[in-house]
């Protein structure tokens, strides 16, 4: 399993991050695909990376990738958008948070349109898309970009929260009251996404924000795993297992031995270090839903600051 790791000083950052994703069991293809960018300094680490570790600054961007359609590469959206969303990330360079906020919206919206535009030059990519669960780093300030139903996780205090909601019909009908909880796992359209990058032209981004505390836990994955292992069980994994190699692997057998119907990919950050304040032991983390971006002929910024309990 790649691994990052940030090199601790007294005053700096500790991050560990491992990412690791698998075929399963009944797939020909992986249709997954996940990235782990060193802003700061332009670097990314992919499926074929073993190991890197980095010097403050840090400045991260982790993402994972569910690419669906084409005719003969299933991936190439999903591998297209990783790239994309880097390659302007690290272009702008954010040093703040207002920064990275604006950057990592345009970096998912860029990636939509690249996806779009590669489907529309080659045949063998058309109809193709992916999801985008994008979390990106700067201070203590955590902030996730959505699309699809890619999920992002914070394990704080041995309590797991998601703090990203699908972007699904069966999402949609549970908010609005019109499918109940305990009908959603069996619901005939359960697979219907209402967002994916490359798939229209106009796309909504959702962006929130979490604020971190000292040794957080935060997991990023593919519907592969969140399908199959229920939330119950992804907590206890991630806390039998402060190696975020370890505890991928755990995932990752865990969702194979649940049928692994379909790719499955994790990305584990932990996260500690005097530059984090402690958990203040209140619960549940506060996540913050700060802005939704438009992205079509008239792109926009509507700002939302209100807080979402999840």
């Amino acid at each position: 399993m790649p691994v990052y790791r940030s090199s601790a000083t007294e005053h700096a950052a500790s991050v560990a991050v491992a990412a690791r994703t698998d075929v399963g069991l009944s797939r020909e293809h992986n249709e997954d695909a996940f990235l782990i960018s060193d802003l700061a300094r332009g670097l990314a680490h992919g499926p074929a990376a073993a190991q890197a570790a980095v010097e403050p600054p840090l400045a991260l961007a982790l993402g994972v990738y569910d690419g669906s359609g084409g005719a003969s590469s299933p991936d190439a959206a999903s591998r297209l958008a990783a790239r994309t969303v880097h390659a302007v990330l690290t272009r702008a360079a954010p040093r703040s948070s207002d920064a990275l906020e604006r950057s990592l919206l345009e970096a998912l919206g860029a990636a939509g349109r690249a996806v779009r535009d590669n489907a529309r030059k080659s045949p063998q990519h058309r109809s193709s898309g992916t999801t985008a669960t994008v979390a990106a780093l700067c201070d203590e300030r955590l902030l996730l970009a959505q699309v699809g139903d890619s999920r992002a996780y914070l394990l704080r205090g041995g309590a797991l929260t998601q703090v990203t909601r699908d972007q699904t019909l069966v999402q949609s009908l549970l908010e609005s009251g019109k499918l109940r909880p305990e009908e959603a796992a069996t619901f005939e359209h359960r697979g219907v996404m209402l967002q994916a990058l490359g798939l229209r032209e106009n796309l909504s981004i959702a962006l929130s924000a979490v604020e971190l505390r000292r040794g957080d836990t935060l997991l990023l994955c593919t519907d592969g795993l969140s399908d199959l292992v229920d939330d119950r069980r992804i907590a206890a994994a991630l806390d039998a297992h402060p190696d975020p190699a370890e505890a991928g692997s755990a995932l990752i057998d865990a969702a194979l031995a649940a049928g692994g119907r379909d790719n499955v990919t994790v990305l584990i950050a932990r996260f500690d270090g005097p530059w984090l304040a402690p958990p203040t032991g209140d619960g549940d983390p506060e996540v913050l839903e700060i802005s939704k971006f438009s992205e079509g002929p008239n792109r926009r910024y509507d700002v939302v600051p209100v807080r979402r309990v999840t």
